[in-house]
């Protein structure tokens, strides 16, 4: 279930003892908003998702799309056999064969191999002739939020921890009356709620790439 962004907004300004408006205008927490989902998406990349079929490059190394933030999953080829896919660790793939990235490029991928530490980029077995065709899920950034009453592209139990963003964010802008701590204070809240980044990567890394050789 989602949530329109006039939901956290109005929250923000009733906190900020701003019902009107004046100091922080609603095209100004939208902005903030906008910083909100995408840094919690950095630190949670299975907050927005995104399931597509893509075309490998040619060879072993490949690239999420441009809006891309991790990689999920590989589920399976959606051209020729539609054989499906499996994750596995690159340790075992090295202990079976030193050589496989030179092996023969195919269209069709057996398994992947992903490290948590690059993220955004991914390897394929075999290698691939660049006209194979797979279906890969990925974390991904939010679509922008242009207006109060647009619908969050995200759950809605993500609603505290954005609220918690934004006004840390607005209490930011409020220095001059010492509001710095109340920042801090809501910030460390939206961490809390989220936990770190690392934690959020190693979540949704494959389970193989938590333990090498398992």
């Amino acid at each position: 279930m989602t949530i329109l962004a006039s939901v956290i907004l109005d929250s923000v300004s009733t906190i900020l003892l701003d019902t009107a408006k004046r100091t922080w205008p609603d095209s100004e927490l939208l902005g903030y908003l906008n910083e909100a989902l995408r840094a919690t998406a950095f630190a949670k990349p299975d907050m927005y998702t995104v399931q597509t079929d893509v075309t490998p490059a040619a060879g072993v190394l490949q690239n999420l799309p441009t809006d891309g933030i991790a990689l999920l999953d590989i589920t399976r080829n959606t051209a020729g056999r539609k054989r499906v896919v499996t994750q596995v660790d690159e340790g075992l793939l090295e202990e079976a064969n030193r050589f496989w990235p030179a092996a023969t490029q195919q269209a069709e991928v057996e398994h992947f191999t992903a490290d948590p530490r690059n993220p955004r980029r991914y390897r394929v077995f075999p290698p691939n002739d660049g006209t194979g065709s797979i279906e890969i899920l990925y974390g991904a950034t939010c679509p922008y939020i242009n207006y109060a009453e647009q619908d969050l592209p995200v759950p809605e139990s993500y609603q505290t921890a954005l609220t918690d963003f934004v006004l840390s964010r607005a209490y930011s802008k409020n220095s001059k009356k010492q509001d710095l701590s109340k920042a801090s204070y809501y910030m460390q809240q939206w961490a809390a709620l989220l936990g770190l980044k690392s934690q959020g990567q190693v979540a949704v890394a494959p389970h193989v790439s938590q333990s090498p050789g398992i």
